[in-house]
C-alpha cells in the first residue's frame, strides 16, 4: 500500500481540526510575510500600522514579536534606548511591590490556557502543571518589578499585571521588560501618576463621543457617570476579555494607534448595545452603570475596530462638543500620542510624568484654597469689608479737605447741624429770647455767601449784637471776589435761593437730578456719537464737549446682550442635530448680560481708579478724563458688537473669526486712540502697561464673545 493510502488512525474531529488548521495557516502565511518584510533595518510603520488595523491584525505571535516593539518606537536589534542597567534585585525597592505580590498570585487564569487550539489543548493542560504556573508567574513578578525599580517615578495600579502578562506570553521575559518601560511612560502614563484624576478624564471624553454621534443616547446616559469604563480602559481590556487571540489581537490596534483609541473602542461598544440600554428606564443609573461595566459576549473585535476607526475619522477629539478635549491635559498621554509618539524617548515620558505631577500639585493647592476660602468665606467677607473700609479712608487723607467726598460730608453735616438747632434750640441749653440772635446772625452769614460784604454796626450804648437793628446798623457793600487781599468766607453751596434755576443748582448723590444730567441727550446726540466712535475723524472727548452721557452706553450695551443671545441662539441651532426638538439656551443671555454690562462697567472703573492713582490729570495743563466719561468712552466703543454680533452667527468658522477680529481692531483703536493724551501725561513705562492693559482686556472682551456664542 502506497503512503498516500495510507489510513488515519484519529479521530474525525481531530483530523477535521488539522485540516481547519493547515488551511488557515496557509492563508495567514502571506500576510505574515509582507509584515515581516516591513520590519527591516528602515521599518515601514505605515505598513505596519495598516497591517495590526486590517483585519486578523498580526496574525500570530511570531510576527507580533517583531512587530510590536516598533509600533512602541524602538528596535530591539539596534538597541538604541538601553533600559539594561543593574539587575533589579539589587536596585531599591518600589513601595507597591507588596501588591505586586498580590495581584501576581491572581494572574493566569485565562491565559495561557486559551493560548492554543483545540487540537493543543492536552499539552496546554500539561504546561498549567504547578511547577510550571509558578515558573510563569516568577517572570510575571520580574517583568513588573523590574520596570517599576528601574522608574520609581511610576505607581503600580490594580490590572497592571494583566497587561504585562500578555507582553510576557507574546515577547517572552528577556524582551517584556523594554517594551512594558516604554508602554508605561509613554503610553499609559496617566495610569501609573499619583493621583486617579487624569485616569478619570480620560472616561469624560464618552460623554462627548456619544453626543457628536448619538445625542439621544448621551441624554438617556446622563445621569449615569462614565465609571463604568474605568476598568476596561485601564487594563486595555485585558482584565475583561478571557480569549488570549480576542486580547492579543485587540493590542495590535490599540499598539498600532494614539491612546485615545481604547476611549473611542467603549464608546463603539455602548452605540451597539444601544437598543438593548435604551430599554432601561434612564432614572435607573445603577442598573446602566452594572451593565455597561461589563462588556458583552462574543464581542464581533473586527467589526467593532473598524467602526472605532471609522468613528474616530469622523469625529477627531479636537471637534467634540462640550470642549472636552479642551480640558485634558497637555501633558497627558491622550494628547502626547496624537502624532509622532514613536519618536519620543524614555527621557521624554519621565519630563511628562514631572510635568503632569506638577499639575496636579496645583490644581490640588487651588482646590484647597477654594474650599478654604468658602468654608472662612463670612471672615472673610467681614475682612474684606474692613480692608474696603480702609482704602476709601485712605483715599479720603489722600485727597485732603478739598476732596469732594469730604466736602460733601462737611456741608450735609453742618446742613443737618443748622436744621437741628433751628428746629429744637433749647436741646444745645439756647434760651429762647437768644433766638432772635441766632437768626439774626445766620441772615448776615447769608449774606455773606451770597456776595455781600457785611458791615456791623453795634450800637455802642447796648454793647450786644443781639439788641442790634438790622434796618439801621447794617452796611451793604459789593463785594469783588476777585480781590485776593480780602478774606471772604466761602460761598456755602448748599443755600439755594428761591429764585435760582434748576440748572445752576447743586445735584447731590442721592437726588435724581443728578443722575439725570448722564441722560440729557437726545437721539441725534447719542447717532452722532454712535457714528463718530464707528467713523473716528475726531477725538472723541471733543465730541463729548464736557457732556458724557451713560443713555447711549446703556442702550449699546442692551442691545449688544439681545443680538449676542439671538445670534449665539441661531448658531447652535445651525451646529444642533434635528433629530429632536431644539431647546433654548437661555444661559447664553444671562451669559451675555454678566459678560457686556460687567465689561462694561468695571473696566472703566479700573482704568480711571488706576489714572487717579498714577496722577494723571492733577497737573496744570494735563488732560484729564472723569469716571462718567470713561464709562462713555468705553461704551460708545461697544456700537461695532452690534453689527459684529448680527453677521456672526455663520457656520464657516473663519468667517466668524474675522468679523470678531475686525470688531476688536475697530474698537481697540477707538479706545486707545483716545485714551493715548489722557494715560501718556503718567510716567512712560506706566503709560504703555496701561495701554497694553486696555488692549488685553478688550482681547479678553472678543475671544469671549467669538468661543461663548460663535464657537
Amino acid at each position: 500500500m502506497d503512503c498516500h493510502e495510507a489510513t488515519d488512525d484519529r479521530p474525525a474531529a481531530d483530523r477535521q481540526t488539522t485540516e481547519v488548521g493547515e488551511k488557515l495557516s496557509a492563508l495567514a502565511r502571506p500576510k505574515s510575510d509582507h509584515i515581516l518584510d516591513s520590519c527591516g533595518e528602515e521599518p515601514d510603520i505605515g505598513a505596519l500600522v495598516r497591517f495590526a488595523t486590517s483585519p486578523g491584525g498580526l496574525v500570530n505571535d511570531e510576527v507580533r514579536g517583531e512587530v510590536w516593539p516598533l509600533l512602541l518606537g524602538y528596535n530591539p536589534l539596534k538597541k538604541a534606548e538601553s533600559t539594561e542597567t543593574a539587575a533589579w534585585q539589587h536596585l531599591p525597592r518600589h513601595k507597591d511591590e507588596d501588591q505586586v505580590r498580590l495581584d501576581v498570585d491572581r494572574s493566569f487564569i485565562y491565559y495561557p490556557k486559551t493560548l492554543l487550539p483545540v487540537l493543543l489543548l492536552r499539552l496546554a493542560a500539561q504546561d498549567q502543571s504547578e511547577p510550571q504556573l509558578d515558573r510563569r508567574k516568577g517572570e510575571l513578578s520580574a517583568v513588573i518589578t523590574t520596570v517599576l525599580r528601574q522608574h520609581p517615578i511610576l505607581s503600580y495600579f490594580q490590572g497592571f499585571h494583566d497587561i504585562v502578562q500578555v507582553f510576557l506570553l507574546v515577547l517572552g521575559v528577556d524582551h517584556a521588560a523594554a517594551a512594558v518601560s516604554r508602554l508605561s511612560l509613554l503610553r499609559i502614563r496617566d495610569f501609573m501618576l499619583p493621583s486617579l484624576e487624569p485616569s478619570l478624564a480620560h472616561l469624560h471624553l464618552l460623554p462627548s463621543i456619544l453626543e457628536a454621534e448619538c445625542p439621544k443616547l448621551r441624554q438617556h446616559l446622563s445621569q449615569t457617570q462614565p465609571f463604568f469604563a474605568l476598568a476596561a480602559t485601564l487594563t486595555l481590556y485585558a482584565h475583561d476579555i478571557q480569549e488570549y487571540s480576542d486580547i492579543a489581537r485587540l493590542f495590535d490596534f490599540f499598539l498600532a494607534h494614539g491612546a485615545v483609541v481604547s476611549v473611542y473602542f467603549f464608546a463603539i461598544i455602548i452605540l451597539s448595545r444601544r437598543d438593548e440600554l435604551f430599554e432601561i428606564p434612564a432614572d435607573e443609573p445603577e442598573m446602566l452603570h452594572s451593565v455597561l461595566s461589563k462588556l458583552p459576549k462574543p464581542l464581533d473585535l473586527e467589526a467593532l475596530i473598524a467602526q472605532t476607526v471609522s468613528l474616530y475619522q469622523k469625529y477627531p477629539p479636537e471637534n467634540l462638543p462640550f470642549r472636552a478635549w479642551a480640558r485634558i491635559s497637555r501633558y497627558s498621554v491622550l494628547k502626547t500620542t496624537v502624532r509622532d509618539f514613536r519618536q519620543q524617548t524614555l527621557y521624554d515620558g519621565v519630563e511628562y510624568f514631572n510635568l503632569q505631577v506638577a499639575q496636579l500639585r496645583r490644581q490640588q493647592m487651588r482646590r484647597k484654597a477654594m474650599a478654604t476660602l468658602w468654608k472662612n468665606r463670612r471672615s472673610g467677607g467681614r475682612l474684606g469689608l474692613a480692608i474696603f473700609a480702609g482704602v476709601v479712608a485712605i483715599w479720603l487723607a489722600r485727597g485732603g479737605a478739598e476732596s469732594y467726598a469730604a466736602i460733601a460730608i462737611r456741608r450735609m453735616l453742618d446742613r443737618f447741624r443748622a436744621e437741628k438747632i433751628s428746629r429744637n434750640p433749647r436741646r444745645l441749653n439756647l434760651r429762647q429770647r437768644d433766638l432772635p440772635d441766632l437768626q439774626k446772625t445766620e441772615t448776615s452769614l447769608i449774606m455773606a455767601n451770597r456776595g455781600y460784604d457785611v458791615v456791623v454796626d453795634v450800637d455802642d450804648n447796648e454793647g450786644d449784637l443781639g439788641h442790634t437793628d438790622l434796618q439801621e446798623d447794617l452796611e451793604f457793600h459789593s463785594s469783588n471776589f476777585n480781590d485776593t487781599n480780602h478774606s471772604k468766607i466761602t460761598p456755602d453751596s448748599t443755600y439755594q435761593p428761591p429764585s435760582s434755576s434748576s440748572g445752576s443748582s447743586k445735584r447731590y448723590l442721592w437726588t435724581l437730578s443728578f443722575y439725570a444730567q448722564f441722560f440729557a441727550v437726545d437721539t441725534s446726540h447719542v447717532l452722532h456719537r454712535c457714528f463718530s466712535a464707528l467713523v473716528p475723524r475726531r477725538p472723541f472727548l471733543d465730541i463729548l464737549d464736557g457732556n458724557p452721557d451713560l443713555y447711549g452706553p446703556f442702550w449699546i450695551a442692551t442691545t449688544v446682550v439681545f443680538i449676542l443671545f439671538l445670534t449665539g441662539t441661531i448658531s447652535q441651532y445651525l451646529a444642533s442635530h434635528h433629530d429632536k426638538a431644539f431647546v433654548y439656551n437661555f444661559k447664553l443671555l444671562s451669559g451675555a448680560a454678566g459678560l457686556i454690562y460687567g465689561y462694561t462697567a468695571i473696566v472703566p472703573i479700573a482704568l480711571w481708579g488706576l489714572l487717579k492713582w498714577f496722577g494723571s490729570g492733577n497737573a496744570p495743563g494735563e488732560s484729564n478724563i472723569g469716571l462718567v466719561e470713561c464709562w462713555a468712552l468705553y461704551g460708545y466703543a461697544n456700537v461695532i458688537w452690534i453689527p459684529v454680533a448680527l453677521i456672526s452667527w455663520s457656520p464657516i468658522s473663519i468667517l466668524n473669526y474675522v468679523f470678531v477680529a475686525v470688531g476688536f481692531a475697530v474698537s481697540a483703536l477707538f479706545l486707545t486712540r483716545n485714551l493715548w493724551p489722557v494715560v501718556s501725561v503718567t510716567e512712560a513705562k506706566v503709560s504703555r502697561i496701561l495701554v497694553i492693559g486696555v488692549v488685553a482686556a478688550h482681547a479678553g472682551l472678543a475671544i469671549a464673545i467669538k468661543f461663548l456664542f460663535f464657537a
